[in-house]
């Protein structure tokens, strides 16, 4: 039976006066908003400036209240039982509560004075500053200052509770930088939607969703010519219109592409990572998408990218289940054999 502890997340707000009910209910969307940001970095997902967090952050992260204490403020909250981990692997829901508490004890580390020592450190648990910025974010929201009427106590899975100092209210918030602007970003795909007018945009169908792109005018020759085809694009994602998009500048950025990868999988909502890419065949008829690996029996048709890697994810994941978690004495010869190649793919 799973450590339901490790679930858990509490806070409890302390005040002589009555507590604004508003000031609890922004506590609990701050706190929810961590763990969906920190859930949605572990799945790999790519940083937005804003829009709302996918479905599959949403099911691993989405908490839940189990008690609530009026008065002063003691509020118990739970990650869903939707997830399950594998004998001791950790869900999404549970790694993103480890990482919210590691976090919570570096800013609450009063040994920690200045921002190029908590910088580095914070860095090593969120190697993604965009992400980490976010997150930070919402964490100064929840943080009281010196003026604060209020007693605040926070409290990530196992761990104990921590009192937030409101001295630290000024160290975290010199941290949070301006929000996101550019960074560089890889991606791979096939290339849809081409429009030649002034706006020069085309869009990616990709394992990742829809990225939509602009490319500069001295390379539109270039672009006609991938329309419809896989492709790996380097670029500048910059912030839109409340959405990240993809600039190209020069061809040397595109590079036409045979296949594309399966690099991880998700097994039981853990993300497992592979020795060695899977290489997969793509085709596109009658407006749908046919995923195919003959070395491991893997055929997916689907209306975009997006699912069919997800599903064709999915049937990696049960091929792990049939072959490589069932006693090997139990398989025929062929079987052993095919569950040795699996093997070879896992870390």
């Amino acid at each position: 039976m799973m450590d339901v502890e490790k679930k858990v997340v509490s806070f409890s707000i302390d005040e002589n006066d009555k507590i604004p009910a508003i000031y609890v209910a922004e506590m609990f969307q701050h706190i929810q908003n961590i763990l969906y940001s920190i859930c949605d970095h572990l799945e790999g997902n790519a940083p937005r400036p804003k829009g709302d967090f996918p479905q599959s952050v949403k099911e691993n992260c989405s908490l839940v209240i189990t008690g609530l204490n009026t008065g002063s403020v003691h509020a118990q909250m739970q990650i869903g039982d939707i997830q399950k981990g594998l004998f001791e692997a950790q869900t999404y829901g549970e790694r993103s509560i480890d990482i919210a508490n590691n976090l919570l004890n570096l800013l609450s580390n009063n040994d920690i004075t200045d921002t190029n020592t908590l910088n580095p450190k914070l860095y090593d648990i969120i190697n993604n500053s965009h992400r980490l910025n976010r997150i930070i974010r919402d964490y100064e929201s929840i943080w009281p200052d010196y003026k604060s009427k209020f007693k605040v106590n926070l409290r990530f899975g196992k761990s104990q509770s921590i009192r937030l100092n409101p001295l630290r209210k000024d160290l975290i918030r010199s941290i949070i930088q301006k929000p996101p602007e550019e960074y560089e970003k890889e991606i791979a795909g096939r290339l849809i939607q081409l429009r030649v007018d002034k706006k020069r945009e085309f869009r990616v169908d990709s394992p990742e969703g829809m990225i939509d792109c602009q490319y500069s005018p001295e390379i539109e020759g270039n672009i006609i010519s991938l329309l419809g085809e896989l492709v790996r694009i380097r670029g500048i994602m910059k912030p839109t219109g409340g959405k990240y998009i993809l600039n190209i500048q020069d061809e040397t950025s595109l590079v036409t592409l045979k296949n594309l990868n399966i690099k991880n999988f998700k097994k039981d909502s853990i993300e497992k990572q592979l020795k060695e890419a899977i290489p997969i065949d793509i085709a596109f008829e009658n407006e749908q998408y046919i995923l195919s690996n003959d070395e491991f029996g893997l055929l997916v048709v689907e209306q975009n990218m997006e699912l069919a890697f997800k599903e064709a994810q999915e049937e990696l994941a049960v091929l792990v289940t049939e072959y490589v978690d069932a006693p090997e004495d139990e398989l025929t010869e062929g079987a052993r054999k095919f569950r040795s190649k699996l093997v070879n793919l896992l870390e």
